[in-house]
């Protein structure tokens, strides 16, 4: 997956990123986008009260000024990046699971025979006795990295609640108190 980094994340952060662009191969690398959305955090939530304190202008209009900045230029256009990277990680790991469903029936409905027809001769062969016993080793691993990813992902909306809670607190206490800024949010994101 493809996400187009905001211009205010590229000129803030060397580290953040070496390209415009961030290529995520799969959101089964739980680690790698872990980080990346920590760092996007950092820069725009975690630095939020700090990004509108500016002590040398502060008058009403200034602020006010700052704040539209912040807000339409840092802190929204990373919301909806991080927005989109957890949602397209929801739809990856919902087609993981189907895949997983699919390519590993219930393994308890096996039967495996001891014999089977082998070719076009009928020739008759053992088969490995330890197929199912495999069988059941690899879909568990399977399974076990898809309910590890999910709950990551789900700790990771967590995370996202909590954060843009605790910045419309503040953008109400150092913008405007009577603004609904998640209303805002999801409206400006249409």
């Amino acid at each position: 997956m493809i996400f187009e980094t905001p211009e205010s994340m590229i000129e803030k952060s060397e580290m953040l990123m070496t390209e415009a662009n961030v290529d995520l191969d799969s959101c089964l690398e739980m680690k790698q986008l872990t980080h990346f959305l920590s760092k996007l955090r950092y820069f725009t939530d975690d630095t939020l009260n700090t990004n509108l304190n500016d002590s040398e202008k502060p008058s009403l209009e200034y602020r006010l000024r700052r704040c539209d900045y912040v807000i339409k230029n840092d802190l929204f256009p990373v919301w909806e990046m991080r927005d989109n990277i957890l949602k397209q990680c929801s739809y990856e790991l919902e087609k993981y699971k189907k895949k997983l469903d699919i390519s590993h029936p219930d393994v308890s409905t096996l039967k495996t025979p001891l014999i089977m027809n082998i070719g076009n001769d009928n020739r008759l062969e053992n088969l490995d006795p330890y197929k199912k016993r495999d069988l059941i080793k690899k879909t568990t691993v399977a399974y076990g990295d898809y309910n590890a990813s999910k709950k990551w992902l789900e700790q990771q909306l967590g995370v996202e609640k909590i954060l843009k809670e605790r910045s419309v607190s503040i953008l109400k206490t150092q913008c405007n108190e009577f603004v609904d800024f998640q209303a805002l949010y999801y409206k400006s994101r249409r």
